[in-house]
């Protein structure tokens, strides 16, 4: 197995360097990254301030609880691919004091470009948003975690049409396996056993046992 830092090439990393520059509320740059050859590709917001200050995905104690995910699935992060709607922080500023805050339409339409080549360019079909953000980054905005969640969804992903400025559904499809943000089960320990469950769907899959 081919393991890479990040699908995207040096050129399309200084394109989204720039886009954070242009944007006050947003900071730093995180790349996917990952195996170009992934079980699966993991589909989540946005970094916060730890992955930012440590220029990788899921650090802390949202990284920690991802860690003890990937044990019950049977899986490493080197066999994984980590890819976020969008690539900088989203912060609100208050009294000298920066708080990560959910992107905007706006910027999630303005790091889709990268977010499009890393899912073209994976060798992979079977996507796992994490969150109503990154389900609503493959499905379209409305789209509910506590509705879909555990389900293996098989259906064409959103792609943003640079030229015309709008999204249009791709021509590939791909199975999509939504569950909830690794932050949102360590911070709401009573949705543990849920997630759980939805882990175990997940690794049965992966193992190739019928549902």
């Amino acid at each position: 197995m081919e393991k890479v830092a990040t699908i995207l090439t040096p050129e399309l990393i200084t394109q989204a360097k720039q886009l954070t520059a242009q944007n006050p509320k947003l900071e730093g740059f995180v790349a996917g990254e990952g195996s170009l050859t992934p079980k699966f590709v993991l589909v989540s917001e946005a970094p916060g301030r730890t992955e930012i200050k440590l220029g990788h995905p899921f650090q802390g104690p949202a990284g920690k609880e991802l860690n003890e995910w990937c044990q019950q699935l049977g899986v490493s992060r080197d066999e994984i691919y980590i890819a976020a709607a969008v690539k900088s922080r989203p912060f609100n500023e208050k009294k000298g004091f920066k708080r990560d805050r959910k992107p905007t339409p706006a910027e999630i339409e303005a790091f889709a470009p990268f977010f499009d080549f890393e899912i073209a360019h994976l060798d992979c079909d079977l996507l796992v948003p994490m969150g109503n953000t990154g389900l609503e980054r493959l499905l379209g905005r409305g789209q509910k975690i506590g509705e879909v969640h555990g389900q293996f969804l098989h259906h064409a992903i959103l792609e943003w049409d640079v030229k015309h400025q709008q999204w249009h559904f791709s021509d590939r499809e791909y199975t999509i396996f939504p569950t909830y943000h690794p932050s949102y089960s360590k911070r709401f320990k009573k949705m543990r056993p849920v997630v759980d469950a939805d882990l175990k769907k997940l690794r049965a899959y992966l193992s190739g046992e019928p549902d």
